[in-house]
């Protein structure tokens, strides 16, 4: 392995870690937020899927940052990538310690195009186009759809589930919004992984010692920083009930997991919040802490 690869895995071992401390920390805190999930059990259940996500949903977003945005094959890709990835960290970790979740994927997205263009390397404008309006779209479509699964919630069909299973409901949700991040979010770091080790980037092909060792940093980045993300989104952008965590959690993996379909990159953590924004609004916007909702749309 070249220099630049070693020191480009690095980086992604620390990447990892920072996805860990906002992306997963934040949506632990909102599936926690009721207590019908323990803190240790939803960390365990979002790091088993971004360990094995990869072998049993694909890897089209991880080929997408690899190889579709930018192609990395080159003999300077592997330097490229390294400083796409620190420019994406400071940035986030910045915004992180502030405790106010924010988008890795936009980060590593705009990184990408600028070390690219930097080297020289050929950047697919299309496909940059593409991916921006994705991620905009991703929260913004959350508002509406989290209003919707709410009124529907709150109505006849809410009061079925709270008789029969709101614990359940609440579980499942749970478990799709772990999917969809393993399917999206989780796909930058098996991405930078590839390229750190000039594994086949057209398509990206994962393997068990770098996702086990993807799921190690990522379980210890959320355990690092729960405490403080987990009041901002949990508490901050709305007052959660359960239909607030419900809908929040249903609604945005759906708007990911059909983001990931097309192999876009999107936030799982811009889309709860929009979710979280639209249940919010359905049952009373004064609810809505709009200061906090302006810091993570600035953010």
């Amino acid at each position: 392995m070249t220099l630049s690869g070693i020191l480009l895995l690095a980086a992604t071992l620390a990447f990892t870690l920072a996805n860990g401390a906002n992306d997963g920390a934040t949506l632990v805190a909102l599936g926690t937020r009721t207590r019908v999930i323990g803190v240790a059990a939803a960390i365990a259940i979002l790091t088993a899927m971004v360990a094995v996500g990869p072998f049993f949903l694909g890897t089209a977003v991880a080929t997408t940052l690899a190889h579709r945005l930018v192609a990395f094959e080159s003999r300077d890709g592997q330097t490229a990538l390294l400083v796409a990835v620190l420019a994406s960290l400071i940035v986030v970790l910045v915004l992180t310690r502030r405790g106010t979740p924010t988008s890795l994927t936009l980060a590593l997205t705009g990184g990408i195009v600028g070390a690219g263009l930097g080297a020289s390397l050929p950047v697919q404008w299309t496909v940059v186009g593409e991916v921006l309006i994705m991620s905009l779209a991703a929260p913004l479509i959350g508002v509406p759809a989290g209003w919707a699964v709410y009124k529907i919630l709150s109505g006849p069909v809410g009061r079925v589930i709270a008789r029969r299973s709101m614990s359940g409901a609440q579980i499942g949700s749970y478990l799709l919004q772990s999917v969809a991040y393993a399917a999206n979010d989780a796909q930058k770091m098996v991405a930078i992984a590839a390229v750190a080790t000039a594994a086949h980037t057209d398509p990206v092909r994962a393997d068990a010692v770098s996702q086990t060792a993807i799921a190690a940093m990522f379980a210890a980045g959320i355990m690092l920083t729960i405490h403080k993300v987990a009041p901002v989104v949990a508490g901050g952008v709305v007052r959660i009930r359960t239909p607030h965590c419900i809908a929040s959690s249903f609604r945005s993996a759906v708007v990911v997991l059909a983001a990931s379909a097309a192999g876009f990159p999107v936030s799982s953590t811009q889309a709860v919040a929009g979710a979280a924004v639209g249940s919010g609004v359905a049952s009373s916007p004064a609810t809505v802490r709009w200061t906090e909702v302006r810091k993570i749309g600035w953010a």
